[in-house]
C-alpha cells in the first residue's frame, strides 16, 4: 500500500510514500512523519492506493502521530478552495486549518463548561422582529445570510443566543467566532451561562493538546456549541446549523500567516456549502460588508437593524475637545483640563471611568539629547519604545529590547529623552492627579506582568478599579452598567495612516470604544481629545451616525475604485538581502506590467515600494499592490508567476488576497 502525504511547506503537489505493513487500518486524515529532502517533516495523509507506476525509490513513512484521523473530505475540500481563493498550497491550507496538538494519555481530560443557567433576558421589538426572521430561515432549511447592524448595547448577543438555542433544541451545532476569545471575559460568561455543558470555548491560552482534545470531540458531536477566535471557524462541526461572526468588521479575522484567509470569507463558504444560516453583526460593520447587505440582490446578504439601546435609557453624550486650543492639565498637558473636571465629578457620584490610548509603553521615543539620535531596533526600521516598569526600551513588533542608559553611548555628551505617551505613563501621572482613587492599566504588557485579563475584568466588575485605562484590550467586549465616563486621549493614532482604510479605522475604534458609557440606568458621557476636530470620522462617531459616514467613505472608495469596487492583492517581497529584495520586486513588476498592457489596463498596479514598515524583523520588505476587478485576470498573473518565475535564493513572496493593512 502506498499513501499520498502534502506538507505545511509551498509545494503545490503530493508526494508519495510506502504504508508499514503493520499498519492496517486507513490513514487517510492522519497527521504522519515522512522524509522530505533530507529532513523529517510532519504531513498529513490525503489518499492511499495499493499499485504504483513508478521507476523511482518509494521511501515509507517514518511514523504514525494521530491513532484516528484529524480530517476528512469535508476538511479537504475546505483545503481546496483556500488554496484556490488564497493562491497558497494545499498542504499550508489544509494545515492552517487544524490543530497542532497530539494525542497524549497524560492530558488531563476536559471537561465541557457547566455553570449554572440562567433565564433569557425579554426581547424589544426591534430584537424580536429580527430573531422571528432569523427562526423562519432555520426552520425551513434556508441558507440564509444576515448583517445584524446594531448600535453598540442594542442586545445583538441576545438575539445569537437565542438562534443558537432553537438549533441546538433541533439537534444541530453551532459556531460562535469572537475577535479574541480572551478579551472578552463577559460574553463567555453569558454563552456559558445560558448553554449547559456541551459548550467548547476555543482561545490563544489553550495548549496545543487542549485544542486537539477538543477538535475530536467536537468532530466525534460530544460538543453542540463552539465559541472561539479566528481559527474556531475550522471547526469540524458534522452536523452544523448556524455560524455567528460578532464584530465582523475587526481586522483580528484577517490571518498575518500564510495562508492569510480572512474568517469571515470561510465562514461565508461554510455556510453556502453546508447549507446553514450565517448572521454577521456589528455596530460599525465593514464597508464592504454593508455595501453587499445594501445590495443584497446580488450578494444575498439581507440587512437587520437595531437602532436603539437593549436596557440603557440612550446613548452617551460625546464632547469632541480640541487640543490646539483646549486648556490643559499643568500636571499632565496630555490631558485637558475639562476631561479631567468630567472626571472628578464621575468618581464623586461612585461611578467608573475607562480611558483609551492605543499606545502601550511609557513613552514612543527615546532620543538624545545632544546628537538627536533615536534609539531604533536593530532588527526593525520602527522606533524602540520605553517601558518604565521594567527600565528597557522594547521593539513591538520583534520583541528586541535592551536595557536603557542614561548617557548616550554616540555622543557621549547628551542624556536620553524620553518623548510622547503610552499607557504607562498615563497611569502614573493619573495617580498624582486622582491620589484617592483605584487605578489599573490593561496593555499586553500588564497582563503578562500582573494578572489575568479575566482578573482585571473582575475587579473593575467588583467596583474595586474606579479608573480603567488601556488599548484596545478595553475597547471592545466589556458591558459595566456603573461606567458612565470614557474619554479618548488621542483619537488621531489611527487616522493619518497612509491607508484608505484608516478613517474607517478611526471611526470604529471611536465607535466601539464609546459605546462602553451609558449601558446601564445612568447617563453617560464620552470625552474624545482629538488635534482633527473637523474630520468626517470624528464627527460622525461623536454622533452615532455609521449611515452618514458610510455614505461618505463608500463615494470616495467608488471614485477611487477600491474595494468593494475592485479587488486588490498584495505582494510583499522579503529578504535579507536588499538588493536582491529590489531586484526581484521589480522582475514581478515587470510580469505584471506586462499582463497589465495585454488586458489594456483593467489592471491597475501600484508601487513597487519600500513597505511602510521596510525592515522587519531582520528582513528587507518591498511590496506591490494589485487592483483590478476582474478575477481572470488575477489567476492569469499567479499563473505566469508560478510558472515563469523563482526567486532568488533566501527571498520569500508572501500574498495577501483582500489585504487589510498596508503596513
Amino acid at each position: 500500500m502506498y499513501v499520498e502525504v502534502v506538507f505545511n511547506i509551498p509545494l503545490n503537489r503530493t508526494l508519495t510514500y510506502k504504508k508499514p505493513k503493520e499498519i492496517t487500518d486507513s490513514l487517510i486524515g492522519v497527521r504522519v512523519m515522512a522524509p522530505i529532502r533530507g529532513r523529517s517533516l510532519k504531513g498529513i495523509v490525503i489518499a492511499e492506493k495499493e499499485h504504483l507506476d513508478a521507476t523511482y525509490k518509494v521511501l515509507p513513512l517514518q511514523k504514525r502521530i494521530d491513532l484516528e484521523p484529524i480530517c476528512g473530505e469535508a476538511e479537504f475540500e475546505l483545503a481546496k478552495w483556500i488554496s484556490r481563493y488564497y493562491h497558497t498550497s494545499f498542504g499550508e491550507a489544509l494545515f492552517a486549518s487544524l490543530p497542532a496538538g497530539t494525542p497524549s494519555k497524560t492530558d488531563k481530560k476536559i471537561k465541557p463548561i457547566n455553570i449554572k443557567q440562567k433565564p433569557y433576558l425579554e426581547l424589544n421589538d426591534e430584537q424580536a422582529d429580527i430573531l422571528s426572521k432569523i427562526i423562519k430561515t432555520i426552520d425551513n432549511n434556508e441558507k440564509s445570510r444576515f448583517l445584524i447592524h446594531g448600535v453598540t448595547g442594542s442586545g445583538k448577543t441576545e438575539v445569537y443566543m437565542r438562534a443558537i438555542k432553537h438549533v441546538v433544541d433541533l439537534g444541530k451545532q453551532a459556531i460562535v467566532i469572537l475577535p479574541e476569545i480572551s478579551l472578552t471575559p463577559q460574553t463567555i460568561k453569558r454563552f456559558a451561562e445560558r448553554f449547559e455543558g456541551r459548550i467548547a470555548i476555543l482561545h490563544s491560552k489553550l495548549s496545543p493538546n487542549q485544542k486537539y482534545r477538543y477538535w475530536q470531540m467536537i468532530r466525534k458531536g460530544d460538543i453542540q456549541i463552539v465559541v472561539g477566535a479566528r481559527s474556531a471557524i475550522f471547526s469540524p462541526t458534522k452536523n452544523l446549523g448556524i455560524i455567528i461572526v460578532d464584530e465582523e468588521h475587526e481586522t483580528s479575522y484577517k490571518s498575518s500567516e500564510t495562508p492569510r484567509y480572512h474568517a469571515r470569507q470561510i465562514a461565508f463558504y461554510r455556510a453556502e456549502k453546508e447549507h446553514v444560516t450565517l448572521i454577521l453583526g456589528s455596530a460599525t460593520p465593514s464597508v464592504e460588508t454593508f455595501y453587499h447587505a445594501q445590495n443584497s440582490e446580488n450578494t444575498h446578504l439581507e440587512l437587520l437593524s437595531l437602532n436603539k439601546r437593549a436596557t440603557s435609557i440612550n446613548m452617551p453624550d460625546v464632547n469632541i475637545i480640541d487640543m490646539k486650543h483646549a486648556k490643559r492639565s499643568d500636571i499632565f498637558p496630555m490631558m485637558s483640563e475639562a476631561l479631567i473636571e468630567a472626571m472628578h465629578n464621575c468618581l464623586d457620584k461612585k461611578e467608573q471611568i475607562i480611558l483609551f490610548l492605543n499606545r502601550k509603553g511609557y513613552a514612543n521615543t527615546v532620543t538624545c539629547s545632544h546628537c538627536h539620535i533615536v534609539k531604533a531596533c536593530p532588527n526593525c526600521s520602527v522606533s524602540l519604545t520605553f517601558h518604565k516598569s521594567r527600565n528597557i526600551i522594547m521593539c513591538h513588533y520583534c520583541g528586541y529590547t535592551q536595557f536603557i542608559e542614561e548617557n548616550c553611548s554616540e555622543c557621549n555628551i547628551g542624556h536620553f529623552q524620553r518623548l510622547g505617551t503610552g499607557t504607562e505613563k498615563v497611569e502614573e501621572q493619573l495617580r498624582v492627579i486622582f491620589p484617592n482613587a483605584n487605578i489599573s492599566r490593561v496593555d499586553q504588557e500588564s497582563v503578562k506582568t500582573n494578572k489575568s485579563y479575566e482578573a482585571f475584568f473582575n475587579d473593575f466588575s467588583d467596583h474595586k478599579i474606579d479608573i480603567l485605562i488601556g488599548t484596545q484590550m478595553i475597547a471592545k467586549g466589556l458591558d459595566f452598567p456603573n461606567v458612565t465616563l470614557v474619554g479618548v486621549l488621542l483619537a488621531d493614532t489611527s487616522l493619518h495612516i497612509p491607508d484608505f482604510r484608516s478613517e474607517e479605522r478611526t471611526f470604529s475604534l471611536l465607535t466601539q470604544v464609546a459605546g462602553r458609557s451609558g449601558r446601564g440606568d445612568k447617563k453617560g458621557s464620552v470625552y474624545i481629545q482629538t488635534y482633527s476636530p473637523n474630520h468626517y470620522a470624528i464627527e460622525y462617531a461623536k454622533n452615532h451616525d455609521y449611515i452618514s459616514f458610510y455614505n461618505r467613505e463608500i463615494e470616495k472608495r467608488k471614485e477611487l475604485s477600491y474595494p468593494p469596487f475592485s479587488r486588490l492583492v498584495r505582494l510583499v517581497i522579503r529578504g535579507e538581502d536588499e538588493a536582491k529584495v529590489e531586484s526581484d520586486t521589480n522582475l514581478i513588476f515587470d510580469l505584471l506590467t506586462m499582463i497589465t498592457y495585454k488586458s489594456r489596463n483593467d489592471l491597475s498596479i501600484l508601487g513597487p515600494a519600500p513597505c511602510m514598515i521596510s525592515k522587519l524583523k531582520k528582513y528587507y520588505r518591498w511590496n506591490i499592490i494589485v487592483k483590478t476587478k476582474s478575477h481572470k485576470l488575477l489567476n492569469e498573473f499567479f499563473e505566469e508567476l508560478s510558472t515563469k518565475f523563482s526567486t532568488q535564493k533566501g527571498n520569500y513572496i508572501e500574498i495577501d488576497i483582500d489585504p487589510i493593512s498596508m503596513i
